[in-house]
């Protein structure tokens, strides 16, 4: 004869009974509101994200408008590209702290601030719309975007030479991708400053080798001074990227 689950639930003594329906209850609370709760976790974390994002973009936008007003930090280039350029740290940082993902998206808006901003690409659009396009999508979408790939480099708070690594290798693609655009536009302007125009004929006429070494200029100053800050203050970004993983 077998035995009927109520009737033996029903012979239990209180204190086996309450225990047995808390066990239920808790069982089918987890089965109904863990994906709820899940969600809601998710949508807590990418809020916090969007947070950690924002604020790192709005750092870089006064780094950049605050070090522009500074004699000696607001030296840039006759055609464009800021030397010393430690507002580009905190656009890094968005990769490292929150991955790729996250650091793309955010370094192209910063990108899409500088294009407004500077007002170099947005000029182009009133004469000719194709070098405009050029201008945009090579010297803001990709150039800016490829800071964002310091997500991709897991252990670059690891060591002063990870770190180093890292903003080394994103600048490289920037100065890539700057570069292609400077041979296939702006060495058309090189005319317009002596300077310019001096490197121009000191390397024959050539736009690609005169635009890799302008732009090589600005980038190696940059990625000294972030490499310098970075190695300096490495500590405070591993924690602080610890403290955000615990949030």
């Amino acid at each position: 004869m077998k035995a009927d689950p109520l009737n033996l639930i029903w012979m239990m003594p209180a204190e086996g009974k309450l225990l047995y329906f808390l066990t239920f209850i808790s069982l089918a609370e987890e089965i109904f509101l863990f994906p709820r709760r899940r969600m809601m976790n998710q949508n807590r974390i990418q809020i916090r994200n969007v947070v950690i994002v924002s604020t790192l973009l709005a750092i870089a936008i006064a780094l950049d408008i605050v070090t522009g007003m500074i004699p000696g930090l607001n030296l840039s280039m006759p055609l464009g590209g800021r030397l010393f350029n430690i507002s580009l740290l905190p656009i890094i940082l968005i990769g490292v702290f929150l991955g790729p993902i996250y650091g793309i998206v955010g370094a192209v808006t910063y990108g899409l601030f500088g294009f407004f901003y500077d007002g170099y690409g947005l000029s182009y659009f009133a004469t000719n719309l194709g070098e405009a396009a050029l201008v945009f999508f090579l010297d803001y979408v990709v150039a800016f975007g490829a800071l964002g790939l310091s997500g991709f480099f897991k252990k670059t708070l690891d060591t002063q030479l990870y770190f180093a690594i890292t903003t080394i290798v994103v600048l490289t693609i920037r100065w890539i991708s700057s570069t292609i655009v400077g041979a296939i536009l702006w060495a058309a302007y090189a005319s317009g400053n002596e300077w310019t125009q001096n490197l121009m004929d000191g390397v024959n006429n050539n736009a690609f080798i005169y635009s890799g070494i302008y732009n090589i200029i600005y980038t190696l100053t940059t990625a000294l001074s972030l490499i310098i800050i970075g190695s300096l203050t490495l500590t405070q970004f591993r924690n602080l990227k610890l403290q955000m993983q615990l949030n």
